[in-house]
């Protein structure tokens, strides 16, 4: 069973959880490959999808929403399971982060079988500035908390899900 992995990824944090739920996949004996959702142009030959983006000001990036809109009719097709990046710092002091605003259309438009949002990263030695204007350059560098919030066994639990899902669907050859 092959499953694509798309993911849209500001700073890298993204990007490291769609390659940790394929490394899960791909453990459990399912062919899973990673992409940058600009990547793909079709999705010919995958059973499976899970879409991930990072979370900007309550909103999915624009790569991976039109991704989802791009793909839409190969995406009712086959199971999707979606997934958001994007609270920094600690957490526990606060509420949870609610679903980004793409979400609720996802869920009528493509019908995915899950979502859930995990806490990010940022480190302002590797992040990638290129696609900031100045303006967000300057709120990002000084204003983003830095450290590492994901939980990887959070991000494993689910994986396992999606995998233990997807082999029960298996027909046997």
């Amino acid at each position: 069973m092959r499953v694509l992995v798309v993911h849209a990824s500001q700073f890298g944090a993204t990007r490291g959880i769609a390659d940790r739920i394929t490394e899960a996949l791909l453990r459990r004996g399912l062919r899973a490959e990673s992409y940058p959702a600009t990547e793909l142009a079709h999705l010919a030959g995958a059973n499976a999808i899970v879409i991930g983006s990072a979370i900007h000001a309550g909103h999915w990036l624009d790569d991976a929403t039109r991704f989802v809109y791009r793909h839409q009719d190969e995406l009712r097709q086959v199971p999707v399971w979606l997934f958001s990046s994007g609270p920094l710092g600690d957490r526990s002091v606060r509420s949870p982060q609610p679903d980004p605003k793409e979400i609720g259309a996802f869920r009528i438009l493509i019908e995915p079988r899950g979502h859930v949002v995990f806490p990010g990263a940022y480190d302002r030695e590797t992040a990638d500035f290129r696609n900031l204007g100045l303006i967000e350059r300057a709120v990002v560098s000084r204003l983003m908390p830095e450290g590492d919030w994901r939980d990887w066994d959070a991000i494993d639990c689910w994986a396992e899900g999606i995998a233990t899902a997807l082999l029960g669907m298996a027909v046997p050859a």
